[in-house]
């Protein structure tokens, strides 16, 4: 069973859309909803887990809390909404220390103060192996957010930035908050490319029930990154966007939402790739 899969399994115990509730499980990685004063507050949940998101035996604990921060407001940035609390669940492994932990926050609360997110509260477990951070965010917006249900065959797909360069070398990433908004305002539905863009595009294609054709050679790619591994490479603080060309004039356009179901690669002559690494799969 796939991320996919799991979520199609638990959606049924989920609340569906409503008059209030405008973005609901299964339409996006982020909530939404409307409030009184007719804004909208978007939240989102993310956890980083040791051994596979982060490792204490190689990077400094206040960059491990500073990338879980990064990667978790990609959701807000996503959605264009403006970072406003946040609580943090952390389960402590069996060798972390004092000290570590409170650099972890250090690196939390350092990305929160800069952003405008404010920190209150949260808690605290032990693990018996491998520990976690889990953030929860809530952010808030003027304009209501597309969600991935919602996007239209002929769509164009468009990315922000040059992808595969994520590494652990990259300590202090900053997610595309201000772009997410601006885009967001002009009508863009967008994703962060915290899993790949493959895999985002598979998200894109569950929700809306659309396929998507994406163009390899125009995917843009960082130094040194290869053109597969651009498609595949996770924690990426770049958004991908999806909506009418004229929109995302100014963006690197890779592709088009398609009326059939599947997600498919091309090469340069027009050949359909079979790309064997779509990238992470949280239950893999």
């Amino acid at each position: 069973m796939n991320e996919l899969d799991l979520l199609g399994l638990l959606r049924p115990h989920l609340a569906p859309r409503g008059p209030e509730l405008l973005i609901a499980a299964g339409e996006d990685d982020a909530a939404c909803w409307r409030e009184a004063d007719e804004s909208f507050t978007v939240a989102t949940c993310d956890t980083a887990v040791e051994g596979v998101h982060f490792d204490l035996a190689q990077q400094a604990p206040f960059s491990v809390g500073w990338r879980a921060m990064a990667f978790a407001l990609g959701d807000l940035a996503a959605k264009g909404a403006a970072p406003a609390y946040g609580l943090v669940a952390v389960s402590l492994g069996p060798h972390w220390e004092a000290p570590g932990l409170e650099q972890i926050y250090a690196g939390l609360s350092a990305l929160a103060q800069r952003v405008g997110l404010a920190l209150v509260g949260g808690d605290t477990t032990r693990s018996p192996h491998d520990g976690s951070i889990t953030l929860t965010l809530l952010g808030r917006t003027r304009v209501l957010p597309l969600a991935r249900s919602q996007v239209e065959a002929g769509w164009v797909v468009a990315v922000s930035g040059a992808l595969g360069g994520s590494s652990l070398a990259v300590e202090r990433p900053l997610p595309r908050l201000e772009l997410g908004a601006e885009l967001c305002a002009r009508g863009v539905c967008c994703g962060d490319i915290s899993d790949g863009l493959l895999r985002e595009l598979d998200k894109f294609s569950a929700a809306s029930g659309l396929g998507a054709r994406l163009e390899l050679d125009r995917v843009p790619r960082a130094p040194g990154a290869s053109a597969l591994g651009a498609l595949a490479s996770g924690e990426e603080v770049e958004l991908v966007c999806v909506g009418p060309p004229h929109l995302l004039a100014d963006l690197y356009q890779v592709g088009e939402i398609t009326s059939g179901p599947q997600v498919l690669v091309v090469g340069s002559g027009g050949e359909t790739l079979e790309v064997a690494e779509r990238g992470y799969d949280h239950l893999a």
